[in-house]
């Protein structure tokens, strides 16, 4: 909520100064970031977790007369990893601002810089009817990428909207699921209210160069790349949320009219038509394709000539969209315009 005097604003620098904690480098870039929704992508022992307790503190410490925060983790276990961290520093440092501490039902009350009163409580995913009816002011999500998609987009993304509160979700990658969209929507200026950042495990410079390297050496290279690289890996299946795609209903050939041009999607890069809509089409074995694009059909005759070529045994598939998937001979009827 809304700061009860306006002129009040909490320095994060000064609170955690005061609690003792000295953020690394891309653990401050997250902190210093104002984006409404931030998504960190990060490797193993990167330290996500104590950047995550740090931004719920200050979301439970920010002048105010009243809020609520939520710390949601895939399971009870891992939403206290995060809980624990904030009651551990509030016991450190803030213990004379615990206005109500509840064990049981994992809820915390403080009064916050302002004298309001500022409550988090840590949820779990697996359990949805506990994640519906109330309004946030913040939302920390650990482990985003192993929650269901449906679990963020209809019981915790619309917690913020009467408060226009704030989300921080941070996990490993595991493929390019829903987290995997989120996190490309803070890239390249996609989203005014999004920032993302990928932060592989040696980005941590109390991680010690030679433990990165042994685990290089156990692990095989996907392993590794996902968990400490913290890169996204395998191929999207999650419908962009801006043209649709991949999409099962796209027709397996798309014809072009003379003059017709493929657009590109602003979230998600793939191409699209001249409305926006995606021409990935989602196959039926759940493998995305860029869809057979057909440059306006010629005359009779060349279709002809054209159709006979493609279908000489031997003959090179040929790309007439010039996106670099292979034409097969299934597209006879139709001829590429040079």
């Amino acid at each position: 909520m809304a700061p009860s005097d306006p002129r009040l604003r909490l320095r994060k620098d000064d609170l955690f100064a005061y609690l003792l904690y000295t953020p690394h480098p891309g653990q401050a870039a997250v902190h210093r970031s104002r984006a409404r929704h931030r998504v960190l992508a990060c490797g193993t022992r990167w330290g996500k977790s104590t950047c995550a307790a740090a931004e719920a503190l200050a979301g439970l410490m920010a002048p105010c007369e009243q809020s609520l925060g939520w710390v949601v983790g895939p399971t009870y276990d891992l939403a206290q990893r995060v809980y624990s961290s904030v009651n551990r520093l509030v016991k450190l440092r803030l213990a004379h601002r615990v206005v109500e501490e509840d064990e049981r039902q994992h809820r915390l009350v403080l009064r916050n810089l302002s004298g309001g009163l500022s409550e988090v409580r840590a949820k779990s995913a697996d359990r949805t009817a506990s994640l519906l009816g109330e309004a946030l002011d913040w939302v920390v999500v650990d482990e985003a990428a192993r929650l269901k998609r449906e679990v963020w987009d209809a019981h915790l993304a619309p917690r913020l909207v009467d408060r226009r509160g704030w989300s921080l979700l941070l996990s490993t990658p595991r493929g390019c699921d829903w987290f995997y969209r989120a996190w490309r929507r803070g890239q390249r200026g996609r989203d005014d209210e999004t920032e993302s950042w990928q932060a592989p495990t040696w980005t941590n410079p109390h991680v010690p160069e030679e433990v990165v390297e042994a685990e290089r050496a156990r692990l095989p290279k996907e392993t590794f790349d996902q968990e400490f690289a913290a890169k996204f890996l395998g191929e999207s299946t999650e419908p962009c949320d801006t043209c649709g795609g991949p999409d099962p209903e796209v027709p397996g050939i798309v014809v072009l009219d003379e003059g017709e041009e493929l657009g590109e999607c602003p979230e998600c890069d793939e191409p699209v038509d001249e409305d926006g809509r995606t021409v990935v089409k989602l196959w039926p074995n759940g493998k995305p394709h860029l869809t057979r694009i057909i440059l306006h059909p010629g005359p009779a005759n060349q279709q002809e000539e054209r159709a006979a070529e493609v279908s000489t045994p031997g003959a090179k598939p040929v790309d007439p969209s010039r996106l670099g998937d292979p034409w097969s001979a299934d597209v006879a009827g139709f001829t590429e315009s040079r």
